[in-house]
């Protein structure tokens, strides 16, 4: 299969040299394992043959995050790697039977995972619990939504899978802990709006503050690759003040605190390199359609598969 790989990348002017030479190292050695993994890809798709689009979607997710997981080796220092993945989408494709995909990934962990509202999917760390509930207050003020403490129940209902007293159904299948998915927590920001005709919450840029997906007893915050919003409400500082010297994959949590006076712990929340915590998005043509399916990985971990069919 012949591969075609565009990459742009921004270098900043004080990072020619060692830099440089990192981020060849770096496109060199995606190049290799992506021309290696995705090898049989031609052969999957041919093997297909008259079986569903959901079927080939598998087996290119599967193709996918073993490459992921052979790039992203755990335990090693992967920021080269990371932000060249975030800075532009890697284009595959092969000319004979016009098969291509496109792989686009962005960081997971760049605000306060929703589920810490919960104390036990906080851990019992109050310090979590106690982030994920300043936030969401902080956030419900400043856009001056109409109800908060309804809108703050119904997310709460989401996340512990606990339903109303005064509810008349009674779903068949107990639904699993947590918010998991952005799509899922639109949907309780759908109805609330549907409850409470209040389109302000439609208008609040969620991503911007929390993150959606599975956590667990070691999941932290990205400390690289937190939004300006987040930290902003975070940590009490002006948002102009953030965007004038919070630079988004160079940047630190803990040295950008220090060059702004703030003394605070970090108690483990905020993690002080990249995490391998990414959501990804890959499209794919397949009998004359285009198809997208999105996914999360952690740490060597896919998980939260969505098919959103044709495109």
């Amino acid at each position: 299969m012949e591969i075609l790989l565009e990459l742009s990348f921004i270098m900043d002017k004080r990072k020619e040299g060692v830099a440089l030479f990192i981020t060849l190292m770096v496109i060199a050695s995606m190049m290799t394992i992506i021309t290696v993994s995705f090898s049989y890809l031609d052969k999957a798709r041919k093997d297909a043959g008259t079986t569903s689009v959901i079927i080939q979607g598998d087996l290119l997710y599967k193709n996918t995050t073993a490459v992921l997981k052979r790039f992203f080796p755990q335990g090693r220092d992967n920021s080269e790697k990371l932000k060249l993945i975030y800075t532009a989408p890697l284009m595959l494709s092969e000319p004979k039977s016009h098969f291509n995909l496109s792989l686009s990934c962005t960081p997971l962990l760049t605000g306060v995972p929703i589920n810490w509202l919960d104390e036990k999917l906080a851990w019992k760390m109050a310090e979590r619990e106690h982030l994920a509930q300043e936030t969401l207050t902080k956030v419900m003020e400043e856009y001056n939504l109409e109800e908060p403490n309804q809108l703050e129940e119904l997310i709460l209902r989401e996340i512990t899978g606990k339903i109303s007293q005064n509810e008349d159904y009674q779903p068949r299948i107990q639904q699993l802990k947590g918010i998991i998915s952005k799509r899922q927590f639109d949907r309780v920001i759908m109805n609330y709006y549907l409850l409470y005709d209040d389109p302000k919450a439609l208008a609040v840029p969620w991503e911007k503050y929390f993150s959606f997906g599975a956590v667990d007893a070691k999941t932290q915050i990205d400390g690289v690759y937190l939004t300006a919003e987040f930290i902003s409400v975070a940590f009490d500082i002006p948002l102009e003040i953030v965007r004038d010297s919070w630079i988004v994959g160079e940047s630190t949590l803990m040295t950008f605190l220090k060059e702004n006076a703030i003394i605070t712990p970090m108690n483990k929340i905020y993690s002080s390199k990249p995490l391998n915590a990414m959501h990804c998005e890959q499209s794919y043509a397949y009998q004359k359609g285009q198809y997208k399916f999105n996914f999360n990985y952690i740490k060597g971990r896919s998980s939260n598969f969505e098919f959103n069919g044709k495109e």
